[in-house]
């Protein structure tokens, strides 16, 4: 039972992030450093993947603060032969020749707005240049307008077999909101055409919505139920990092502000409980898939969340890469991201050199489990250690043989640990990156649990 007493008093503000942080120095002589890791040989210890990233949508979700263009139509070619040649450049290293990809993964923006051609052109690219693992997991992120049955079709023809797409919510009014204009018919044809050709079929739901009432996440998990997918990634939306315009939206009286901390809490509860009432495993803390599903492993999830030795490149605009013992981001303005690629040059904005053996632990919350055998052969700090003992104290986690195990009040509190495990001098940057994207935003959320205090 947990002390609440010592349990968190506030949800943190900002939690979505991949690890290690980009600290100090990255700008400098970015691709050179980067360049010179890759020709060196890696290690062939751990899952190793690949991720694509295609910055283009046709409409733009109001809260969406990504990169990506709907003015896409002349730009859409020249990016895709950059980015074959980019994958050519990338697969050739001595680094990255040693991988054996169990994971690959293509997220924008919208993957959809590739044409059958562009689609087979990139998986050519991909499977003359990259080692596949025989049981590779290959998905592909689509929106409903855009996955037409043709698009799919090239998809399994290069090696796809997942998909995943965002209805986000059924709620004809935050559909409304959110400029979702998918109709429910596109859904359901992009679900069936998913049962069709892939192994698995996956749908992202955002909770936590705008003045949302469990009554209206209710008919929205009912509706996910209906659509029966394979799995559910439900996420609570995180308003600091959405868009400068959605949050103005709310500052001027136009929607309803966000739930509070309490209502937060309790709408993530409900979510959880329900998908798990209604037929599905939590197999990560917001991923649920279903008991049925022939296919339940998501390794592109265990390889980015994964160990140290769990590595992965990124090819496209603004393309994360993290490995072991760099991690880097490519260009983000589409014209230097040609450029240097036509130049013959990756394409590496920022660079640096760090060494995560703390990986797994950081992202422990998320995946619910990790040795502790594998723990203490990784040399952490002490300090590492007493937090897992006060999360042990608190009920927040528990021991399960030599794993520890997330306890289902842990995993209510789970974004709060997730922070609460970051190192001191990655810590720095994390909170760097919250009080500028505050100011920029000029959005202070007041997240203090009144019921825990």
């Amino acid at each position: 039972m947990a002390n609440h007493e010592t349990s968190y008093k506030k949800l943190p503000t900002m939690w979505n992030y991949l690890y290690p942080f980009q600290g100090d120095g990255s700008l400098e002589n970015a691709e050179p450093r980067a360049s010179q890791f890759l020709s060196t040989k890696s290690n062939p210890n751990g899952k190793k993947a690949l991720y694509v990233h295609i910055p283009f949508c046709d409409t733009i979700c109001t809260f969406c603060p990504f990169i990506r263009s709907t003015n896409y139509q002349d730009k859409l070619q020249p990016y895709v032969d950059a980015l074959a040649k980019e994958l050519a450049m990338v697969g050739n290293t001595e680094y990255i020749k040693g991988f054996e990809l169990s994971s690959i993964y293509f997220g924008g923006g919208t993957p959809s707005v590739l044409t059958p051609a562009q689609i087979e052109q990139l998986g050519r690219a991909i499977h003359a240049n990259f080692t596949l693992a025989s049981d590779c997991e290959w998905s592909f992120e689509v929106e409903a307008k855009s996955a037409t049955e043709d698009k799919l079709q090239a998809m399994h023809a290069v090696g796809v077999n997942r998909i995943s797409f965002g209805v986000q919510t059924f709620d004809p009014e935050y559909r409304r909101i959110f400029n979702l204009t998918a109709s429910y018919d596109e859904i359901l044809r992009t679900r069936d055409l998913g049962e069709k050709y892939f192994k698995a079929h996956n749908m992202d739901l955002l909770y936590q919505l705008p003045g949302q009432t469990l009554e209206r996440l209710e008919q929205d998990l009912y509706q996910a139920k209906q659509l029966a997918t394979t799995s559910v990634d439900a996420y609570p939306l995180e308003y600091l990092v959405t868009s400068k315009g959605f949050l103005n939206m709310m500052k001027n009286g136009k929607i309803e502000m966000p739930p509070n901390a309490d209502d937060k809490l309790a709408l993530q509860q409900f979510a959880v409980n329900y998908l798990r009432d209604n037929g599905y495993d939590q197999t990560y803390v917001y991923t649920f898939t279903r008991k049925d599903a022939r296919y339940n492993r998501f390794m592109f999830g265990e390889t980015i969340y994964g160990r140290y030795e769990d590595e992965y490149i990124g090819c496209g605009l603004s393309a994360s890469s993290s490995l072991s013992g760099l991690s880097h981001n490519n260009e983000v303005e589409l014209d230097k991201y040609i450029a240097a690629v036509e130049a013959g040059r990756l394409p590496i904005r920022t660079a640096f050199e760090y060494h995560a053996k703390e990986r797994a632990l950081i992202f422990f919350p998320k995946v619910m489990r990790i040795s502790q055998d594998y723990l203490n052969t990784l040399g952490l700090a002490p300090d590492y250690f007493e937090k897992l003992n006060r999360f042990e104290q608190q009920g927040l986690i528990a021991r399960d043989g030599n794993d520890l195990v997330m306890t289902e009040e842990g995993k209510k509190f789970y974004l709060n640990m997730m922070i609460d495990l970051i190192p001191d001098d990655q810590l720095v940057y994390y909170n760097r990156y919250v009080e500028r994207t505050q100011q920029d935003r000029q959005w202070f959320e007041s997240n203090d649990l009144i019921s825990l205090s």
